[in-house]
């Protein structure tokens, strides 16, 4: 029998005790748009636990970065200084729980483990495959060091461009109610290209090691 593959985030809110009330629901709700989202796509099953802490699981092992990418971003757009650590494994599972915290097996452990391993770090890769787990590690790492140095608007101007990347600039900077040429500043100092070439390297590299087609 052919495994199937998963990927699962296991995450938490930074900071979110730092919050009033009202800021705490708001990144709540935003939290649950982007999860709802998730769901929606039929990509994954998502939920929230302990208040802050969430775990998704996808069974698209692939759409695992863009994901935790798109779920950081979102939460650095507004300006209360908040963000998620989240920890992404991909492994093989015989058998999935409708409640996504009850399931169990070698991919739920190895993303819950580091994530309480987690120090300064905002995102970490791990698995079972050794191929992934030597080439992906690296580029998970160097996409944390960039996102964690983005200001909340460069944030907001990323993330809209991740969510449509065949957007214009022009497209853009209506929608973020910015001019033009501030867009493509926002853009080019959150090096959009970049990023999303390493999004698009990390799906390419987990669909043929998987054999995902």
């Amino acid at each position: 029998m052919k495994k199937r593959f998963i990927a699962v985030i296991t995450g938490d809110i930074v900071n979110s005790t730092n919050l009033s009330s009202a800021q705490y629901d708001e990144l709540l709700t935003q939290l649950k748009k982007e999860l709802n989202r998730l769901e929606a796509s039929n990509k994954a099953t998502c939920d929230i636990y302990r208040g802050d802490s969430f775990q998704i699981t996808f069974f698209c092992p692939w759409a695992a970065l863009k994901s935790a990418l798109l779920i950081r971003l979102k939460l650095k757009s507004n300006t209360y200084k908040v963000d998620a650590r989240q920890s992404i494994a991909i492994g093989s599972v015989k058998a999935i729980r409708d409640d996504v915290k009850t399931s169990t097996g070698e991919v739920f452990v190895l993303s819950g483990q580091h994530l309480d391993e987690m120090k300064s770090q905002r995102l970490v890769f791990s698995s079972e495959n050794k191929l992934l787990d030597r080439h992906i590690p690296i580029v998970v790492k160097l996409l944390d060091t960039h996102l964690s140095s983005l200001t909340s608007t460069q944030s907001e101007a990323l993330y809209s461009y991740l969510m449509d990347d065949s957007q214009t600039h022009a497209q853009l900077a209506n929608k973020l109610s910015k001019s033009r040429a501030n867009t493509t500043k926002l853009l080019n100092n959150s090096e959009y290209l970049l990023v999303n070439e390493s999004i698009h390297y990390f799906e390419t590299v987990v669909r043929e090691e998987l054999n995902d087609d």
